[in-house]
């Protein structure tokens, strides 16, 4: 767990692509949230229901869910907050 007073807060840009017009939505997230922190922002301001495929590219790694049935979440959350934080 990350001390509050080092806590930063990122604000990220979430486009739809292959899409137009474009649609997206600015998000902010804190460095302590994890990827299914990430993902459930993300639904809530997309105004999905947990139905749409999508996944994350952090760093040239792929997290997420790109066909059905194929799950790539990382089964330690914390592995992706290092990930993001990381300099």
């Amino acid at each position: 767990m990350i001390d509050p007073a080092e806590r930063v807060i990122y604000q990220l840009k979430v486009v739809l692509l292959g899409i137009s017009p474009m649609i997206w939505r600015r998000v902010k997230v804190s460095s302590d949230s994890t990827i299914e922190d990430l993902h459930y922002t993300i639904q809530l301001a997309m105004g999905w229901k947990d139905i749409h495929l999508h996944h994350f590219i952090i760093h040239g790694k792929y997290y997420g869910i790109t066909q059905p049935g194929v799950c790539f979440y990382p089964l330690d959350d914390q592995i992706v907050n290092h990930t993001l934080t990381k300099t």
